[in-house]
């Protein structure tokens, strides 16, 4: 399932009832939070749901999957989510498989 910022604001405003324009700053401030926490280098924890940070990846050999040469992948920061343990418990709970390739490898 995939929801756009513009309608969880439609949500905020159909099920709490603030106005069309307040939904959607709230959405727009909620998610500007997130990408401040994550650029200034902070854990951004969403208690029961999960946490987002950047993580740096080193420099590596890989490949041209074009001409299967070998070449260098340079260094870079990926955005890495982490499911909280209450979301892992529920998705266990309803036979879901979290899965987490973010142990800092």
């Amino acid at each position: 399932m995939a929801v756009t910022k513009a309608e969880l604001a439609e949500i905020i405003y159909r099920n709490i009832g603030f106005s069309k324009k307040d939904a959607t700053e709230i959405v727009d401030t909620f998610f500007d939070l997130i990408k401040e926490g994550i650029i200034s280098g902070e854990k951004v924890k969403i208690k029961g749901i999960g946490t987002f940070y950047a993580r740096s990846k080193k420099e590596r050999l890989g490949r041209n999957p074009q001409t299967d040469k070998p070449m260098m992948i340079s260094a870079r920061k990926v955005i890495v989510y982490r499911a909280g343990t209450s979301l892992k418990k529920l998705l266990k709970e309803n036979k879901i498989v979290a899965s987490s390739k973010d142990d800092g490898a």
